[in-house]
């Protein structure tokens, strides 16, 4: 992830409204979410936890800690031999998304540094084949959503540090997807879309693609899964719905389906051990107030939490989630099967 400000205005045109776009009824369920769980775990970031050479970085989000420290490649594809979280439990991680009032998960698929989170046929850089755990996570996560009832999402991102073409690394996250790694790119899209059965949204993130190469990707999704939401963040006007800046909100209603991508901290997605993380209240008021105003402006709210490299959750967002849980429980009318406010004005 990285911050993105873009001007409001041009969200509004950034839905592509082709033949091949998911129906009228999966567009309603998708903005009847409301409130959605992203995860950021990814392997090798994970388990670093913002930290290098026994010192923090604090240049930069730490899931990207692998260009801030300027990590050779070699040597962070390398660290995939001490990533084993035994304290994973998707079932208990959709359990908590449930307690929290949410009604659907977005899991990191692979994030900048290209470490696959699944078992891929295109390289052996996944969790799967050079890791101790030996695991696919996607495949759990798909399969523990399924069984709580949630939907389940996957983030995508379309640059990737560890693909040949994309040496050298940069930090700027607009790197030119050149035509082998679009290939590369939709090879694995389509393994992700036909082996864990339904994706309720595809968050593509990140990269500069030509607009051929958007409309590719775009029409590969809804070749294989016709009602899988596709964010807007795959650019060149290409995407089912309009993402906000990262922990941004408009000040009005807007007549397309939108969403707001929120982290507990602006400083980072991925887990950070040397974070400072403050009063557990505050933060509850803060992200509540931020989930009311995202729903009463039409838009659904997409909470990240960033769990550490054993796999298990902060206690921190465990206990905030748990505390907005609490208060939907009680107040679900208000946000639940809403709309946007037709009376609104921006204070």
């Amino acid at each position: 992830m990285k911050k993105i400000i873009s001007p409001l205005l041009s969200l509004l045109f950034c839905i592509h409204f082709a033949s091949a776009q998911p129906s009228s009824s999966s567009i309603k369920q998708w903005q009847d979410q409301k409130f959605s769980m992203f995860i950021h775990f990814g392997g090798i970031y994970s388990v670093l936890g913002g930290v290098w050479d026994g010192k923090p970085v604090t240049r930069g989000l730490s899931e990207q800690i692998q260009a801030h420290a300027g990590i050779y490649s070699d040597t962070y594809a390398n660290l995939a031999k001490n990533f084993n979280p035994v304290n994973w439990n998707a079932d208990s991680i959709a359990l908590l998304a449930k307690a929290a009032g949410m009604r659907s998960v977005v899991l990191t698929s692979k994030h900048h540094d290209g470490f696959c989170m699944f078992k891929t046929a295109t390289t052996d850089f996944n969790v799967v084949d050079a890791t101790p755990f030996n695991r696919d996570v996607v495949k759990e996560m798909a399969e523990a959503c399924k069984r709580q009832g949630l939907r389940f999402g996957l983030y995508f991102s379309l640059i990737d540090w560890h693909y040949p073409q994309a040496s050298p690394i940069s930090s700027h996250n607009s790197d030119y997807i050149t035509p082998e790694h679009h290939e590369y790119n939709k090879k694995q899209v389509t393994e992700l879309l036909s082996n864990y059965g339904t994706i309720s949204e595809l968050w593509f993130d990140m990269g500069s693609q030509s607009p051929e190469q958007s409309k590719e990707l775009y029409q590969l999704v809804h070749r294989l899964q016709p009602d899988c939401m596709v964010s807007s963040r795959l650019g060149n006007d290409q995407g089912d719905f309009a993402v906000m800046g990262d922990n941004q909100y408009p000040d009005y209603s807007i007549g397309v389906p939108w969403q707001s991508p929120a982290s507990f901290f602006d400083e980072t997605w991925g887990y950070r051990s040397w974070q400072k993380r403050g009063s557990e209240d505050e933060k509850y008021k803060e992200k509540l107030e931020s989930l009311i105003r995202v729903i009463s402006r039409g838009g659904n709210y997409l909470l990240n939490i960033g769990p550490k490299g054993d796999g298990s959750v902060v206690g921190f967002e465990k206990d905030v989630l748990l505390k907005i849980g609490t208060w939907l429980h009680k107040n679900a009318e208000a946000v639940y099967g809403t709309t946007a406010d037709p009376f609104f004005y921006p204070l």
